[in-house]
């Protein structure tokens, strides 16, 4: 199929799988998947600048679904969510900033790279240590995490000010409860600050943020996992949408593409927001971990590709990695789901 904007011809049927790999680990994950999805219309030969703004435009359609869906499954904390949008606008524009800078010295490329095999390989290997420390105190089963005494010493936290005026309300306290979360209080400036980080990052990777916001929740909060991913889809819509207008404008993104890819992550996202309630938390963090890790791998090989003509073919291979993992995850995803309905019944 030939798309005009991108001027590029795509085979549809592999627009839609990369729809549904999409919208089932977005909705599993609570993540854009941009990594996923760059990688993937690369492959297909869409052109770079078209590739990321068409998956932006997927990220912030994908979201918003799967954000309804969680949503209905009581999986959002929208006071939370609010609470980091406070800083995630000002980290995006700051990353921004230092993005030109980088830009205008001509290493902003090598740059990121390296901060997304760094973030990538370090938050990977964090979440499979996680998961094997409690496997070995055999805590698979339940809501637990390795970091939870450092959880609850930030939910202790008391930050000054603690309360501050506001015209028409008067004196009022700058720590909050979060029922959803199961916090009693918080701080506000905790979470404001874990935006404004993410927000900064996101910026200055050109992601949604989502892939460092969902553990930020889960082993810095202790937020629960179906919350945390609820939670940071909800975050993604923002973050996504301001992208998306930031390409359109430039006329890099093509809608064509972006409503073939969208009308199968919609069918992905129900998949992957459902299989949420029947996959135990700690089994989703494992499959997230490996993923991030896959990732890391992907980017490492997408930067030692351009060392010279004789690696070149690692660039190929780094897409076809992100695909094959992002293929085998919908799988696992799937499989697990149906393994763990048979068991309920």
């Amino acid at each position: 199929m030939w798309f005009p904007n991108a001027e590029v011809a795509v085979n549809p049927a592999l627009l839609l799988l990369l729809g549904v790999m999409v919208g089932t680990l977005s909705g599993f994950f609570g993540v854009g998947g941009g990594f996923l999805i760059t990688g993937g219309l690369l492959v297909f030969g869409v052109p770079p600048a078209f590739a990321v703004g068409t998956g932006l435009a997927l990220i912030m359609g994908s979201s918003i679904i799967n954000t309804l869906k969680h949503r209905h499954l009581g999986n959002v904390d929208l006071r939370l969510g609010m609470l980091m949008l406070v800083g995630t606008i000002p980290g995006v524009f700051l990353a921004e900033q230092l993005n030109s800078t980088l830009e205008e010295a001509g290493i902003i490329g090598p740059v990121i790279r390296y901060v997304y095999i760094l973030f990538l390989g370090a938050l990977g290997g964090f979440i499979v240590n996680d998961y094997l420390k409690l496997r070995r105190t055999s805590k698979l089963a339940e809501e637990e995490i390795s970091t939870a005494s450092l959880a609850r010493r930030v939910q202790g936290l008391r930050i000054p000010p603690h309360s501050i005026w506001l015209p028409g309300l008067g004196k009022v306290p700058t720590y909050v409860s979060l029922p959803v979360s199961g916090i009693k209080n918080l701080s506000v400036f905790i979470p404001v600050a874990v935006g404004l980080g993410v927000g900064f990052f996101a910026g200055l990777l050109g992601a949604g943020g989502g892939f460092l916001l969902m553990p930020a929740l889960i082993f810095g909060l202790g937020v629960p996992t179906t919350v945390a991913i609820g939670t940071d889809l909800f975050q993604i819509i923002v973050t996504g949408s301001w992208g998306t207008f930031i390409y359109a404008l430039s006329h890099n993104v093509d809608p064509k593409m972006a409503i073939i890819m969208l009308s199968a992550a919609s069918i992905g996202s129900q998949l992957g927001a459902t299989a949420t309630n029947f996959v135990e938390p700690v089994r989703i963090r494992i499959l997230y971990g490996v993923t991030i890790l896959a990732g890391g791998l992907a980017v490492a090989l997408e930067q030692v590709s351009t060392f010279g003509e004789s690696v070149e073919f690692l660039s190929t291979l780094a897409s076809v990695v992100l695909l094959g993992v992002g293929g085998a995850m919908c799988l696992i995803i799937a499989a697990m789901m149906m393994i763990a309905k048979r068991k309920n019944r």
